[in-house]
């Protein structure tokens, strides 16, 4: 594990979560880590921003290991985020993506509102026998 943590906030005007995805992919091009995993942690990122309230900032923070990387994205509006974490819907909701595109989430408690955990690891590559 690198214990790298890195934390970004930025405005929650539209534009700015460029930069977010931005320091996702400078963290995985760093880490050799693939296109593919560096595209779902930019699309979980993407699915959540639907959820952040009109004002105030959003907070990205980032845990880098050798193989895996944590965030923590809030906060959020809890207006049924909750909800769609928790329970499967029909259809293509925010639940569907996350659990297509990262190996881990959970909303939890934390300053203004919900704050949205989420965590992808590299997959082991078998060695070609």
């Amino acid at each position: 594990m690198t214990g790298d943590r890195i934390v970004l906030t930025i405005p929650r005007n539209e534009g700015y979560e460029n930069v977010a995805q931005l320091v996702i992919a400078g963290v995985a091009a760093r880490l050799d880590f693939s296109y593919e995993f560096v595209d779902d942690l930019g699309t979980a990122l993407e699915t959540l921003l639907d959820w952040r309230p009109e004002a105030g900032e959003l907070t990205v923070e980032l845990e880098v290991g050798e193989r895996s990387v944590k965030a923590l994205l809030g906060p959020f509006r809890d207006d049924g985020l909750r909800g769609e974490l928790e329970h499967a819907r029909e259809g293509v909701g925010i639940r569907r993506v996350l659990e297509t595109v990262v190996d881990r989430f959970a909303a939890v408690d934390g300053q203004g509102g919900a704050w949205i955990e989420l965590e992808k690891h590299v997959p082991s590559v078998e060695p070609a026998t």
